[in-house]
């Protein structure tokens, strides 16, 4: 695995340090879903009617910028919110998700983001319901045992999308099946083999998972070891 993207050095001004020339990246940028300066919740203000989307330099050499070249056909409006991952000078590196679940994921002009100050954790019944990440993600919580426990269920797979490989049986698979009780923003478990245990108790090549709720997203960070070969639970979720 890539070394991560990021050196997350505290949130100063709209978010998480970036590191120069970093990819952009919530997979790669956030080792610790925990640590309070992994992300930030940021808000797009009214500094203009659309705000675009930059490309990173892996897309576009050079980038970002504020050149045309480097402007992204996406673009968000004022009062979308979007999980903030890193930030440097003029760019924010952040990603946002829609109702459907569909991502994207670049760089913001930094002046176009307001950082939303100590947004209040969400209560219990909001962690519950059906969460859509990517096209192959989906978690559900419902409540668990005791008045804050919380109980995870979730299906991933690799290459569902891909006609090739469901012709020929190459669809890998994964799934969430565990119970925790909720710590302010945080959720975390792993899955050992006589069921869920705490997340620093599981054993190396144990599932191991860690939820976080920012604003109307769940945020998702496993150990890659939830399912086959490139399977993942690691991403930013919406309720359906």
């Amino acid at each position: 695995m890539r070394a991560a993207a990021f050196v997350l050095l505290g949130i100063i001004g709209a978010g998480p340090a970036l590191a120069q020339g970093a990819e952009c990246s919530f997979y790669f940028g956030v080792e610790n879903l925990e640590a309070d300066d992994a992300v930030a919740l940021g808000r797009i203000n009214k500094l203009t009617p659309r705000t675009n989307f930059v490309k990173p330099s892996v897309i576009q050499k050079g980038c970002p910028n504020a050149s045309a070249a480097c402007r992204d056909k996406a673009y968000l409006v004022p009062g979308d919110e979007v999980v903030v991952i890193g930030s440097g000078d003029a760019f924010v590196c952040a990603s946002y998700t829609g109702a459907k679940g569909q991502g994207t994921e670049g760089f913001l002009p930094r002046a176009a983001v307001t950082l939303v100050q100590n947004p209040p954790p969400a209560p219990l019944d909001g962690w519950i319901g059906r969460w859509r990440g990517s096209p192959e993600q989906e978690i559900v919580i419902a409540k668990g045992a005791g008045p804050d426990g919380l109980k995870v269920t979730g299906d991933a797979t690799y290459g569902a999308l891909d006609p090739e490989r469901v012709k020929r049986g190459a669809v890998n698979l994964g799934s969430l099946d565990g119970e925790a009780t909720l710590r302010g923003t945080n959720l975390s478990f792993a899955m050992g083999e006589n069921g869920s245990v705490a997340f620093d108790k599981g054993e190396e090549y144990d599932c191991k998972v860690r939820l976080r709720r920012l604003g109307p997203y769940l945020l998702v960070k496993d150990n890659t070891m939830c399912g086959g070969m490139n399977v993942t639970f690691t991403g930013i979720y919406r309720r359906r």
